[in-house]
């Protein structure tokens, strides 16, 4: 009996001790709080991908001590909702300013030049293909390609080649792997990326593993577009 006594006295002593302290930490929060050393942040709710929109259904503000925020951090919702993630934000970081940009803002890489729709696609060139290293960022070609037809069967039964213009005016977008058009190519010219629709980014995939393809170089002022019927060897003969 006495030993149930003492282990009642303990836990009753144990239960005022832990409520004494907690009662303690409350009120020095509430203490730190009223001095004004915390402030509301916000943070990630859920993972943010690299170049998403933010909302508000992102973001969550807590309150948290000043010397535990970051001094970039953002503190208002209008200072974040409507911007784009620079990059990756991950759940529970502090979201900061320098983490985000406005719809519109420029910035660097290949992926902010491309078109919404639009698609970057990279082609292994030679000086024939790409007008003897000539081409300029910002340039826009047609794309010529050969290939042997199998819709159609010569004499001998193989496949009578043909040349097709199945691409006009599309951009280049960058040299090697240069966005800004450089005064002078150091390198010799190995790869130029395009701007195309995403259909026309399998047809060149496409040309280049069925045959062979070569750049037209147009006038920048000229944007028309012509329907042409794909050329034949027999066509050249008189």
């Amino acid at each position: 009996m006495r030993n149930k006594i003492i282990l009642v006295v303990a836990i009753i002593f144990g239960l005022v001790a832990a409520f004494g302290a907690y009662k303690y930490l409350e009120t020095a929060e509430e203490t730190y709080r009223l001095s004004g050393n915390y402030a509301n942040v916000a943070t990630a709710i859920r993972m943010i991908p690299a170049k998403t929109v933010i909302n508000d259904q992102m973001l969550q503000f807590k309150e948290m001590p000043t010397e535990y925020i970051h001094q970039e951090a953002v503190v208002d919702a209008k200072d974040a909702v409507g911007k784009i993630a620079k990059s990756d934000i991950y759940v529970g970081e502090q979201v900061l300013s320098t983490k985000l940009m406005a719809k519109g803002e420029p910035v660097s890489g290949l992926s902010a030049k491309i078109d919404w729709g639009k698609r970057a696609i990279t082609v292994p060139v030679n000086n024939v293909i790409a007008l003897h290293s000539m081409l300029h960022i910002g340039d826009h070609v047609d794309i010529l390609a050969t290939f042997e037809n199998p819709k159609e069967k010569k004499s001998d039964g193989t496949n009578p080649t043909v040349v097709s213009a199945f691409i006009q005016n599309v951009p280049i977008l960058a040299i090697n792997n240069m966005l800004e058009d450089p005064k002078e190519l150091k390198d010799e010219l190995q790869t130029v990326t395009l701007m195309v629709e995403p259909t026309q980014a399998q047809q060149i995939a496409m040309a280049l593993d069925q045959g062979t393809i070569q750049f037209v170089l147009r006038n920048l002022e000229d944007k028309e577009e012509k329907s042409l019927p794909a050329s034949k060897l027999e066509q050249l003969l008189r």
